[in-house]
């Protein structure tokens, strides 16, 4: 297989979050994993690997000691969801002879970057069924550029290149369609998707839908040292984790993978890192395990947990922006992010073991630290850390260009987080 074959495979098919955990069950029922419904009583087995989920765009996936000692967990954490354009209800918008779709932005997308790129539709759309409160929910994925966002010409704009704001109401609507004669003013969208679906745009009652760019993602650079490929924030830390759980085999304890999502509009539903729901899906492990409650605090304080999540490197146009001391660059080590605020949930302890899992894994590590006027984001990890009470390290892949349409990061430093992610796992 070409170098970054997989990796790329991956991400064309992991386009929005639902996909990616569609994607990310397939990977892991074809290497052995069992599904486990997160109702009724689980039957867990020593040496085997499972996957459950509340939410189309959650996963837990975990592998238990082959010798059935479960005194401690260790634990991956990443987010599923990517910036974004969700499609409004009714999201029809005619004038000057084109059809376009109302749109409100998802998280911190970078505008300008979406303009004048093939652009798709996926989520999960909501049809009618037989029982009120559970209609039936499916995936779509249009898996080819329906739309797309054509920028003003510079003749028309002359200070374009000086910097324009852009006005996301007005100028961010993705283009689908000429208008043509006998064209539905309504139901457009519905009648594409229903016929995707192969059901009437009557049984569509609602949607959870959200325009992706539609590129490919590739190596660039005179020796394909650089991942060129949207979503990689933080897509990319998936894929390194299902690959880290499926090829790490726990000498105790158990092994586990925490997909959640929502962490680009702070994490604050159901499915995302500030809720008890993993907390209820550890209840079901324990369970399912046969631990005591008394000893399953005793198993959670051995416990680790790794918040994987991408990390901004020292751009070499802006070299001012990066911290004086602590500046990462692409392909010198994954990195370990630290915060004074708690925005990550690194603290010396976890640093400290989190650096030795990687020397023992002959991996190089870098710090990043904010610039002290330049406040940064957070991630997952000490979200996770209200919940739980054990050690957690924030950690990722250097990028440039994060939340672009396109991000770039580094080809070495994968394999890198992949290898110190297996090797945490073999511990």
């Amino acid at each position: 297989m070409d170098k970054g074959q997989d990796f790329f495979e991956y991400m064309q098919k992991a386009t929005v979050a639902v996909c990616t955990v569609r994607e990310t069950k397939n990977r892991l029922r074809q290497a052995g994993f069992e599904e486990l419904s997160p109702a009724g009583k689980w039957q867990l087995q020593a040496g085997q690997g499972y996957y459950t989920q509340t939410s189309p765009s959650m996963l837990l996936a975990f592998q238990t000691a082959a010798n059935g000692n479960y005194e401690e967990l260790r634990i991956i954490g990443a987010h599923t969801d990517n910036p974004a354009l969700k499609l409004k209800p009714a999201p029809e918008v005619d004038n000057d002879g084109y059809r376009r779709l109302n749109m409100e932005i998802y998280g911190g997308p970078i505008f300008h970057t979406w303009f004048d790129r093939p652009l798709s539709i996926a989520g999960t759309v909501a049809l009618r069924s037989d029982r009120p409160l559970a209609p039936e929910l499916r995936i779509v994925d249009l898996q080819k550029p329906v739309v797309t966002i054509p920028s003003l010409a510079i003749h028309m704009n002359r200070e374009v290149n000086k910097g324009v704001e852009i006005k996301a109401q007005k100028e961010m609507l993705p283009l689908i369609a000429t208008l043509k004669e006998k064209m539905e003013k309504e139901n457009y969208l519905l009648r594409l998707l229903a016929a995707e679906l192969g059901v009437e745009p009557a049984a569509i009652l609602d949607f959870d839908l959200f325009v992706y760019c539609a590129e490919a993602g590739s190596l660039v650079g005179a020796e394909e040292e650089f991942i060129s490929c949207p979503r990689i924030d933080d897509t990319a830390m998936v894929y390194a984790a299902m690959q880290a759980l499926i090829a790490g085999k726990p000498q105790t304890g158990v092994n586990a993978a925490l997909f959640v999502d929502h962490e680009e509009i702070g994490s604050l539903s159901r499915q995302g890192a500030d809720s008890m729901n993993f907390n209820l899906l550890l209840e079901k492990l324990r369970q399912g395990l046969s631990i005591e409650a008394a000893a399953w605090t005793d198993t959670l304080l051995r416990s680790f947990f790794i918040s994987a999540d991408g990390a901004h490197a020292c751009h070499p146009a802006y070299p001012e922006k990066c911290d004086p001391t602590n500046r990462p660059k692409v392909n010198r080590g994954i990195v370990i992010k630290q915060s004074g605020n708690k925005a990550y949930a690194s603290e010396a302890f976890s640093t400290a073991a989190w650096q030795q899992v990687c020397e023992q894994a002959q991996v190089p590590y870098q710090k990043f630290v904010n610039h002290a006027d330049i406040p940064g984001g957070k991630t997952i990890g000490s979200l996770i850390s209200r919940y739980l009470p054990i050690p957690i390290v924030d950690t990722g892949l250097a990028m440039l260009a994060m939340h672009s349409a396109r991000e770039l990061a580094g080809w070495q430093d994968m394999e890198d987080m992949i290898r110190a992610m297996t090797a945490f796992y073999s511990l």
